[in-house]
Order: structure tokens, then C-alpha cells, then sequence
């Protein structure tokens, strides 16, 4: 009778002992089928060149393993998405304008064609990497600084008009300083800088990433 009731009980355990390695196997599964499913983040590769001037403009080049957007650029406290990037010499900040005294704004504005892109200020200008009020580009988004202006316009290729005020609703301007597509796997990023260590962070549809200038 004993040998029977401890057959039984060892049956018992046996079927327990199944049960739970079948549990811990789907879990394990479905981990990694779920694991599996994700996909890839995009990693980004800054390579960060100090061009010089007055003040100091850094070039970044931005690689991301896939196509990504760039929705918004964040120098210290000051974010694109709240309004244009504005550097005093010392400090990022955001203004509802194009241009103003005592800073460098700096956008990006789109060219429909190929053709000339006319900045029209009482400050000095910068556009794609030049300094002038009148410079050749291609089509896509230029990059726009203004240093020193109370007064601001521009002209793009093809005669489109950009007021000095800054329009979130315009197709042909965005608070987000980058040369080219603001989709793709490569960016090109200038930013006037010094009077000290700053922090930049790009936000993506990819993710995020962050640079010390």
C-alpha cells in the first residue's frame, strides 16, 4: 500500500515538474520572438569640425544606420521646437524672429530649385557655409545665420519670400538648423559657438543623440 501511495505521489511531482518546464519554455519563446521583432535603432556617428570666425562655427556631420527624421535640435535649455535658435556669444536661446541684435540666429530655409538665395538684413549674413547676402545653392534646405540684425528678409530661388518673423506654418522654413533632407541617413549641422562647454541633443524618429561642443 505505501509503495503504491509513494508511486502515486512520484507520478504527481513528475506531471508538476512538466508543467512548469512547459510554462518557463513559452516564456522564454515568446521573449525572444518578441525580442527578435524590434527593430534595429539607428546608431549616429558625429564628426564635429571647428570652422573658426567670430564667433566660432562648429560643423557636424551626423550618419545614422538607417533613414531617420530629425524633429527637433536642443543646444543647453533652448529647443528648436519652441521657436529659432539664437547664440548671445555665451548662451543658446529662442526667439519668435529671424534676426536680432546682440545674437546669431540660425535656421534653415527651403530652396524649391537651384538658384540664388538673397538674405536682406543690416547684420552680416551666412548661408550654406558662406558669408553674403547673395549666395548660389541647390535645391533643399540651406542653413541660415544672421549675426547682429534688428531687420531681416529673404529671398529664395524661384522668388519665394521669407519674412523676418518666424512662421511655423510656412513650407519654406524650419526652426531646425540642418543642410539638406531632414529625412535620410546623413545630416550636416552648424552651430555658432564658445564662451564655454554646451551640450547638443538631436532628437530623431530614430532616437536620440547627444554631442558636447
Amino acid at each position: 500500500m505505501k509503495s503504491r501511495r509513494a508511486a502515486i505521489a512520484q507520478y504527481e511531482a513528475t506531471i508538476v515538474l512538466v508543467v512548469i518546464s512547459l510554462s518557463l519554455a513559452s516564456i522564454v519563446y515568446t521573449s525572444l520572438r518578441h525580442e527578435s521583432s524590434l527593430d534595429p535603432e539607428p546608431l549616429f556617428v558625429n564628426e564635429a569640425t571647428l570652422i573658426g570666425g567670430s564667433p566660432a562655427i562648429q560643423r557636424l556631420e551626423v550618419n545614422s544606420s538607417s533613414a531617420t527624421t530629425v524633429s527637433s535640435l536642443s543646444l543647453d535649455e533652448a529647443s528648436s521646437a519652441a521657436g529659432v535658435l539664437a547664440f548671445d556669444g555665451s548662451t543658446y536661446s529662442t526667439t519668435k524672429s529671424l534676426c536680432g541684435a546682440g545674437v546669431t540666429t540660425f535656421f534653415s530655409v527651403l530652396a524649391s530649385q537651384s538658384g540664388t538665395l538673397e538674405v536682406t538684413t543690416n547684420g552680416k549674413s551666412w548661408v550654406s557655409g558662406t558669408w553674403g547676402g547673395r549666395v548660389n545653392v541647390s535645391s533643399g534646405w540651406q542653413e541660415v545665420m544672421i549675426q547682429g540684425g534688428t531687420s531681416c528678409a529673404l529671398t529664395l530661388p524661384g522668388g519665394q519670400t521669407v519674412p523676418g518673423q518666424w512662421a511655423p506654418s510656412s513650407p519654406f522654413l524650419s526652426s531646425i538648423p540642418v543642410e539638406g533632407p531632414l529625412m535620410g541617413t546623413s545630416f550636416t549641422v552648424y552651430v555658432p559657438s564658445g564662451g564655454g562647454s554646451h551640450s547638443l541633443l538631436i532628437t530623431s524618429s530614430g532616437g536620440l543623440d547627444t554631442v558636447s561642443l
